[in-house]
């Protein structure tokens, strides 16, 4: 995407209202402690909670807002049906420090009486946490949770709001975060915003953080795009990190595309991290992969990487792919 298309597009996405992030700020501040209110929450991003288990089994869900460390998640195993977003501010002296948002749905606990706010606008919200994050004078020790947050509001501002903490001149670890959640949470959107970065920002680090967002996306065919930057991108590193992600998405296309990629590649580097992809493809398929490396026309350290890794694997399908390689290869008598 041209950078002036990206501008349109935000456009497009719409600002959030920044009086109306002003006129929440004053509700928030008007008594210190944990103050909360609700909004409509992104589909198909899983519901946001705490969960814990006991002995491998899962156990009650539930959120401490005082606990010292925050940890939050979605678990298949303990579905929130939800669509609302709860989001809570800790007030201290008149000033946010604290933001959490789990699901409506999932318990929260606190030493003190939350309360509570009716009736707040999306674009209010996605105002003030943006807000929040970008005063420099802020507490910065919950810049990631105010970021989810902000992830999971279904408002189209909150998709600008995290893209804004993206751009080149934030550090990297916040840039590296912004994609993650954009991938993560905002549909195809996100995606376009994180692709624009995987293909053109000057940090291959970011480039390659930014693949890693790509995989953890189930919109707007992930896949094809981290492969087309297996093939162009101008770094072996981030090259080896496409062809990573595209064998651990478990999609159809991924042997043949990594087979091909190491067939072309001419960097020994990038070869050596094709064998270890195909290595981690699905029990069976990876083995067969690696024992047509073997037994293919590679150069001799490529087919002694997948010898190892077949020896790595262990399972029945890769001891019997060994022998049959070294029977192959047992000088005549």
């Amino acid at each position: 995407m041209k950078p002036w298309m990206m501008g349109v597009a935000f456009a497009a996405l719409g600002m959030a209202d920044a009086s109306g992030g002003s006129a929440l700020q004053a509700q928030v501040a008007q008594a210190d402690g944990w103050v909360a209110w609700q909004v409509p929450m992104v589909a198909d991003a899983g519901a946001p909670c705490c969960f814990s288990s006991r002995r491998g089994r899962p156990a009650e869900n539930g959120c401490d807002l005082d606990a010292r460390d925050w940890n939050f998640g979605t678990d298949s195993k303990h579905p929130l049906h939800d669509s609302t977003l709860a989001v809570y501010a800790h007030v201290a002296k008149g000033r946010i420090d604290r933001v959490r948002a789990v699901a409506s749905a999932c318990r929260v606990e606190s030493a003190g009486a939350i309360r509570r706010l009716d009736a707040v606008m999306p674009a209010q919200s996605v105002a003030l946490l943006a807000d929040w994050l970008a005063d420099a004078d802020a507490a910065r020790n919950d810049d990631d949770s105010a970021l989810a947050a902000l992830a999971y509001h279904a408002d189209a501002s909150a998709t600008r709001a995290i893209a804004t903490r993206a751009e080149p001149g934030h550090a990297r670890e916040e840039r590296e975060q912004a994609l993650f959640w954009l991938g993560q949470t905002r549909g195809v959107d996100g995606v376009d915003i994180v692709e624009h970065y995987a293909r053109t920002d000057a940090d291959p680090d970011v480039r390659e953080k930014a693949v890693f967002a790509l995989s953890q996306s189930h919109a707007g065919d992930p896949y094809a795009r981290i492969r087309a930057i297996s093939r162009s991108d101008r770094s072996g590193h981030v090259r080896s990190q496409a062809l990573f992600w595209m064998a651990q998405m478990e999609d159809a296309r991924a042997l043949t595309d990594i087979t091909a990629a190491l067939a072309g590649e001419t960097s020994d580097d990038v070869r050596e991290q094709a064998v270890f992809a195909l290595s981690q493809l699905k029990e069976g398929q990876a083995e067969d992969a690696l024992t047509a490396v073997v037994r293919g026309d590679y150069p001799r350290e490529t087919k002694k990487q997948a010898l190892f890794w077949l020896g790595e694997s262990g399972s029945p399908r890769a001891i019997q792919a060994l022998d049959e390689v070294l029977a192959e290869r047992k000088p005549a008598r």
